[in-house]
């Protein structure tokens, strides 16, 4: 079963309204979702774009990510 077929009901509904607003993008991301069986198989970049969608505005998860790329004095 793909992350698609495992999704809520109020997230699935939120994905359908993204991608009502940007086909592109909405259809790339259920794409990625279709291909993908766990949510730890996703890329950083997808899992940032659902986290979007989904209007979960910490992203801090991530932020540890970013800061290792970062020059240090």
């Amino acid at each position: 079963m793909n992350l698609l077929e495992k999704m809520n009901a109020e997230e699935f509904k939120k994905l359908l309204e993204y991608k009502e607003k940007k086909p592109s993008e909405g259809e790339a991301l259920v794409k990625v979702l279709t291909e993908t069986d766990f949510v730890i198989d996703l890329k950083v970049c997808d899992a940032i774009d659902l986290c979007v969608v989904l209007n979960y505005d910490d992203l801090s998860v991530f932020g540890f990510l970013f800061e290792s790329f970062k020059s240090k004095p």
